[in-house]
């Protein structure tokens, strides 16, 4: 059995995920899943104390995944996050499939799950070689080109989201991955990333202004160490008060990079 490391729970990293990295025949997987998957427990059921079955379920679920990712690669582990799978809140409760249906539930949870970071690798594609910073003409525009990548893979991230409190779950993953493809450590990415959404609660829906202010922190948090910000003299303020971290004529955007980290 592979090893069963924080890395297939976690999925720190785009090694575990990257579709380049892990082959992936769907053909092949359609006629080796009915062989892998052992059949799952009846669905649970809530009774005057609980729910009745709910553990065996999550067991069932967990005991799929550890299968696919043996044979598949870690990305397989999570292969009930398809990007309307973890829409579904009682997706133990409401979706334990039949034996006879497990298989077809399986495949078709993978295969989503799949395509879904398949077209994530297509935009990281498109977008790292923006973030060359020789290709840039200063400053600002490294700055610009890290904030229109952020804003653009969280709008494809929290695109399937349907229930506003599952946003930051899947803008942090896909976030994460992307730091960490640029080169940055995985420590380091997800500090960056929790810095960058730890003020939105889980019940907050989405909005531009959010995106604007997320894609700011990561360009700032993941820039000023090299001393990369704009020279521009932005507005002072965001709305409600707060302060940009690039205003220069408040002081705030000239103080040196280790200083405005304590702001954070």
């Amino acid at each position: 059995m592979a090893d069963d490391g924080p890395n297939r729970r976690s999925l720190a990293t785009w090694a575990d995920v990257d579709p380049a990295r892990h082959p992936f025949d769907p053909v092949e997987m359609s006629v080796a899943v009915p062989a892998l998957v052992p059949p799952p427990p009846p669905r649970p059921a809530f009774h005057d104390r609980g729910w009745v079955g709910e553990s065996e379920a999550f067991a069932w679920v967990e005991s799929v995944g550890v299968l696919l990712s043996d044979r598949y690669g870690p990305w397989a582990y999570r292969w009930h996050w398809g990007p309307w799978e973890r829409e579904q809140l009682g997706f133990v409760t409401d979706r334990t499939p039949t034996p006879a249906d497990a298989p077809a539930f399986v495949a078709d949870s993978l295969l989503a799950w799949r395509r879904w970071l398949e077209s994530l690798a297509e935009r990281f594609d498109h977008i790292l070689p923006s973030l060359d910073p020789t290709r840039a003409a200063g400053a600002a525009d490294v700055v610009a080109a890290w904030e229109a990548a952020v804003a653009q893979l969280m709008t494809f991230a929290a695109a399937p989201v349907v229930d506003n409190h599952r946003w930051p779950g899947w803008c942090d993953s896909t976030l994460r991955w992307f730091l960490t493809a640029t080169g940055i450590p995985p420590e380091r990415a997800q500090a960056v990333v929790d810095g960058a959404l730890e003020r939105f609660g889980w019940w907050a829906p989405l909005t531009p202004m959010a995106i604007d202010g997320v894609a700011e922190r990561v360009a700032r948090n993941v820039l000023s160490p090299a001393r990369i910000v704009p020279a521009d003299n932005w507005p002072d303020t965001w709305p409600q008060g707060w302060p940009s971290w690039r205003a220069t004529n408040t002081g705030w955007g000239a103080r040196p990079p280790s200083d405005r980290r304590r702001y954070r």
